[in-house]
């Protein structure tokens, strides 16, 4: 019964994440740099993991060579999922920025599960699935209030070219939660490969600093901002914590997987993860911008989480 609550918390440890990582964006200025430095610090994390554990680093020419070539870009979707959702937390705020890549994260793993991507186990579209996208599409849509009454003088304000934009920002959200899902089933097959979970978390994120490197090389990010976090001191000293929450969800999910399965790993921390993502948004916290829980946000959340547990428990 304890390990159940560990999912738990690791969902509530990525809505965290997003704040936190939004957060030291807000002082860095730059999403590119603060996601940068979020995975050099999970970076730092597992080298420092792997020496006490007596793990490789490198990996065999005969892996480089034979395997395929979309065993390396788990890192890179990941980076591009993580800095996704720095902007998109400021942008439309925490519980879509979680509840929107959970509805592709959901989409993209019933696609990989029916085709067998990635050389995943084959497991074909039932009723139940079919049944519970169906659920989690409609509490995505209830939970973002487009059918809650609106202010008219509200409405008259905001712009076309703002609801396009936020339409924009939606949409990438789907596509981030696809690009997790793809990354989840990349780096599992990956540590199959090097037979250790801990050496596959640590080649993904080296391979999404160098990428996050040469994003920020290109763009010319200003590292001279670091400072300005730094200088925060300790009243915001939780705003370094955000590569480290992101390296243990990657461990954890390791070590639980084999235990209790995936269904319940995945069901339990979509959980965590939808609740505190809420939480952060009604209260703001993490600095983050408040916006009131309303009774169809509630009602959305819930008939999304059933059509999470039909997803992945059920079969009819």
């Amino acid at each position: 019964m304890l390990l159940l609550t560990f999912p738990v918390v690791m969902g509530i440890g990525l809505a965290m994440q997003t704040a936190v990582n939004a957060k030291l964006r807000g002082f860095i200025g730059s999403p590119y740099l603060s996601s940068g430095f979020s995975f050099l610090i999970a970076w730092l994390f597992l080298l420092i993991l792997s020496g006490v554990t007596h793990q490789p680093l490198l990996i065999s020419g005969a892996v480089m060579t034979h395997g395929p070539g979309w065993l390396w870009l788990g890192g890179l979707f990941g980076a591009i999922a993580l800095t996704g959702n720095v902007v998109l937390f400021q942008k439309i705020g925490s519980l879509q920025t979680t509840v929107l890549p959970i509805m592709g994260q959901i989409i993209m793993s019933v696609v990989i599960d029916q085709f067998g991507l990635f050389h995943s186990p084959t497991n074909a579209l039932t009723l139940s699935k079919i049944i519970g996208l169906l659920l989690i599409v409609g509490g995505v849509v209830l939970s973002l209030g487009i059918f809650a009454p609106r202010d008219p003088l509200l409405k008259a304000a905001t712009s076309k070219p703002e609801r396009s934009s936020q339409l924009f920002y939606q949409l990438f959200a789907v596509l981030a939660g696809m690009l997790m899902a793809m990354q989840t089933a990349i780096n599992g097959y990956l540590g199959t490969v090097l037979q250790s979970p801990l050496h596959a978390a640590f080649i993904s994120f080296s391979i999404g600093v160098l990428c996050l490197i040469l994003v920020n090389l290109v763009t010319r990010a200003r590292l001279a901002n670091l400072k300005l976090a730094f200088q925060q001191g300790p009243r915001y000293w939780w705003i370094w914590f955000g590569g480290v929450i992101g390296a243990l969800y990657v461990l954890c999910s390791s070590w639980l997987v084999p235990l209790i399965g995936t269904g319940q790993v995945v069901v339990l921390a979509l959980f965590g993860q939808l609740v505190f993502s809420a939480l952060v948004e009604h209260f703001g916290l993490f600095g983050s911008q408040v916006a009131r829980l309303s009774r169809a946000k509630i009602i959305g959340l819930i008939i999304m989480f059933m059509g999470v547990l039909i997803v992945k428990l059920l079969t009819f």
